[in-house]
């Protein structure tokens, strides 16, 4: 965990000193009432831009490698983290809320 703090701090680092921002939206569909069918889907205003997108508040491991895609699904309610990074070493954190049905 502490790897992934330290990588966090160092990609907000460079987003405030180049002053850059990523305009992102998300979509959501959240879950029935106890199952795990929610989904989360980024949307990107400057499509000439490369994204990755890591998903932090679950496994450690996990939070180092990025999404594939701009979609995750399979979700139960709860809390999601994420921190997105463009080809432009900009980068900008996002939580999004899944309500249970």
């Amino acid at each position: 965990m502490s790897s992934f703090l330290f990588l966090g701090f160092t990609l907000s680092g460079n987003a405030q000193a180049r002053n850059c921002t990523i305009e992102a939206t998300t979509t959501t569909v959240n879950p029935q009432a106890g199952r795990n069918d929610g989904r989360i889907e980024f949307n990107f205003t400057d499509k000439s831009r490369t994204y990755k997108i890591y998903l932090i508040n679950r496994n450690p491991d996990e939070a180092k490698k990025p999404l594939r895609g701009v979609e995750l699904r399979d979700l139960k309610a709860g809390f999601y983290d994420f921190v997105i990074v463009d080809n432009e070493g900009c980068s900008k954190q996002i939580t999004v809320v899944l309500k249970g049905n």
